[in-house]
């Protein structure tokens, strides 16, 4: 049996969404970091991205919804037909402003 704590709160869909937007662009940027200048792929598995921002949420198909939104509202990412996620350069961009 499954815990509500563990599922998007429909009363506050807004903080639910903006809370998610922040743990995977945080995840995707230090992600990045670490990988920055050592020619390593910046190419990573959507189910290992999603274990690490969103391990409360147990829908794999409301995150798999929720990255698709975000990436056509955002394009910091881009969704790739093996089930990995990249930054895109306005991505980086991103990252590399908020390291300021």
């Amino acid at each position: 049996m499954s815990s509500n704590f563990n599922r998007v709160n429909i009363d506050d869909k807004e903080k639910d969404e903006a809370t998610m937007k922040n743990r995977l662009m945080d995840e995707l940027c230090k992600r990045q970091r670490e990988v920055e200048g050592r020619g390593v792929s910046t190419e990573y598995e959507v189910i290992d991205v999603w274990q690490s921002s969103f391990s409360a949420f147990e829908s794999k198909e409301d995150i798999n919804n929720f990255l698709e939104r975000y990436q056509k509202e955002s394009n910091y990412f881009e969704l790739l037909p093996n089930d990995m996620i990249r930054l895109t350069e306005r991505g980086r961009k991103y990252c590399r402003d908020l390291e300021r």
